[in-house]
């Protein structure tokens, strides 16, 4: 399987060059059609069949399922392992296409919308473990107006999960849950909003300590911890 590339911007081709190298897609610059090639990626509309996109991450993931020899997975599913650095898996109709560890509960959504974008699935689910309360719901609340979401329960995997990433997240993906209607509500204990603060600290470089208000809506997903800390900057510059 071969991907070829046609693309007239130089900085996106690049880009999508080393998108494809990190996901190991094989692929080949081309200047015009080639019959050589299972699928053809470009910027612009051909006088041929070619997966149009701006954006490199866009572009790798509508070409992963031609590695698969489908033109698109009819379902993806989502596995979330939550924690403060929450793990993410992508299974399209029952393959592990991508694993991810994620540097911060924040990124969750951004996350998630561009696998929706990228894969453009017929069906879309979204498996969140229940390991962790505070950040289950923080990630439920980001995700459940838009999208399908479960919570799974994870005493009942078939493997115990011991290790807080993107392997547990696989776990979390294969498993059945409940489904969720509606937001959560979220318990907001003092250990959670420290912890918060703390992790403002260490985001501004020791600059800024968001206050206990500011945390509580980082923790209900009313707002991000970059926000926060902006907010957080404006009012020092003001005093």
């Amino acid at each position: 399987m071969k991907v070829g590339i046609i693309i007239g911007d130089k900085r996106l081709e690049y880009m999508v060059m080393e998108e494809f190298k990190r996901r190991n897609i094989p692929f080949v610059l081309l200047n015009s059609y080639s019959a050589d090639v299972n699928v053809i990626v470009s910027d612009a509309p051909q006088d041929f069949d070619a997966i149009i996109a701006q954006n490199p991450e866009v572009i790798a993931r509508r070409v992963v399922s031609y590695l698969y020899g489908k033109k698109r997975f009819h379902k993806i599913v989502v596995g979330v392992d939550p924690g403060p650095k929450p793990g993410v898996a992508v299974v399209g109709d029952g393959l592990i296409v991508e694993e991810m560890q994620l540097s911060d509960v924040d990124l969750v959504k951004e996350t998630i919308d561009g696998i929706y974008e990228g894969y453009e699935p017929e069906k879309f689910l979204i498996r969140v473990g229940n390991g962790d309360v505070v950040n289950r719901n923080r990630i439920v609340n980001f995700l459940v107006e838009e999208y399908t979401v479960e919570i799974v329960d994870e005493r009942n995997t078939s493997n115990s999960i011991t290790n807080r990433d993107a392997e547990s997240a696989k776990t979390i993906a294969f498993s059945r849950g409940n489904i969720v209607k509606r937001k959560l509500n979220t318990i907001v204990r003092d250990g959670h909003l420290r912890e918060i603060q703390r992790r403002s600290r260490i985001e501004s470089r020791g600059m800024i300590t968001i206050s206990k208000s500011l945390a509580r809506r980082v923790l209900l997903g009313e707002i991000t911890m970059e926000e926060a800390i902006n907010i957080a900057r404006g009012h020092n510059e003001e005093g």
